[in-house]
Parts: structure tokens; C-alpha cells; sequence
């Protein structure tokens, strides 16, 4: 994962991360072609071409500097904007105050990139994303959620909806 440049307030910086790469079949295969997936946050400071042209000029060096039978081809996958939800918005506020009329002590912070909130905000849907059970190793090999604290979420989401349906 990279840092980028570009402060602008919001609370995470710019930030490009390596999410998968495939290429072989084989032991001992030399790989004719390989996949890379790059995500890449985006800010209000730094857009999606800002993001695009950054990935295109890293590229383009990579190529100059170990020239390889064709190109690097680039294709652009997706684009969601920047998003964040200020803790008295909703539904971030009914999901806050279901948590805390569960006895869950949470807080509001900003989700990493590419989560449902920032497909959501592209399409004009206000939405939260990360509330859950407690976890350890997230995004890991070893990744595992306590699953004992599963009713307890469902409630919370639960009074959440039903408090923004008005009843």
C-alpha cells in the first residue's frame, strides 16, 4: 500500500493498494501475461483521474524501464467518489444511537477504500458500511469474527431501520 499526496481535509489520505495479481499455471511456467488489480482512495483533493494518471504514469515507467514484448494495457475497472457521512446524518445517526441504546460503546470513523458507502454515494445513496461484529485479523489469512455478538448487531441494525421507518 501507498500513501499519496494531496491533503484536503478529509480524514484519510489518498492511498493506492495492490488487491490481487495473477499470471502462470504452472511450477515451473514462466507467465506470459499478469494481472494486477491496483484500488486506489480517492479524496476530495484527489480524484479518479488524478487516480487514473497516476496509475497510467507508473505504468508507462515500468514499461520504459523493463520493456517487454507489448505494452502494459490499462483498463479502468470502476470509479466511486470520496464519501463521508458526518455523525448526525443519516442513517449513520440511527445506526449510533440503535448501537448506544444496545449498550455498545461505538464511534464514527472512515471506512478504507472501496467499501458500499462510496458505490452507493456515486449513485446519490447516503449509506454506513463497517458496523459488525468484534473481529481479529481482518482481511487476513487467519480472519475470524466472534459470532456471539451476532444478535446484538442484528438488533442494533434492526432499531436502526425501524427508527428511520418511523416506528
Amino acid at each position: 500500500m501507498t500513501t499519496l499526496g494531496g491533503g484536503s481535509g478529509f480524514p484519510l489520505p489518498p492511498k493506492l493498494s495492490v488487491t490481487a495479481f495473477h499470471g502462470g499455471q504452472g511450477f515451473s511456467v514462466t507467465p506470459d501475461r499478469v494481472d494486477i488489480n491496483v484500488d486506489v482512495r480517492t479524496t476530495p483533493g484527489f480524484d479518479a483521474l488524478d487516480a487514473e494518471t497516476l496509475v497510467r504514469k507508473t505504468v508507462a515507467e515500468l514499461d520504459a524501464a523493463l520493456p517487454a514484448p507489448a505494452p502494459t494495457e490499462v483498463t479502468l475497472a470502476a470509479t466511486w467518489p470520496p464519501f463521508r457521512l458526518a455523525e448526525g446524518e443519516q442513517p449513520a445517526a440511527a445506526m449510533l444511537g440503535a448501537a448506544s441504546e444496545a449498550g455498545l460503546t461505538v464511534r464514527a470513523k472512515t471506512a478504507r477504500p472501496s467499501n458500499i458507502g462510496n458505490l452507493l454515494a456515486g449513485e446519490g445513496i447516503a449509506a454506513t458500511a463497517g458496523f459488525g461484529v468484534p473481529y481479529e485479523g481482518l482481511h487476513s489469512v487467519d480472519e475470524r469474527a466472534h459470532l456471539a455478538g451476532l444478535p446484538t448487531v442484528y438488533a442494533v441494525y434492526e432499531q436502526a431501520v425501524f427508527g428511520l421507518l418511523g416506528g
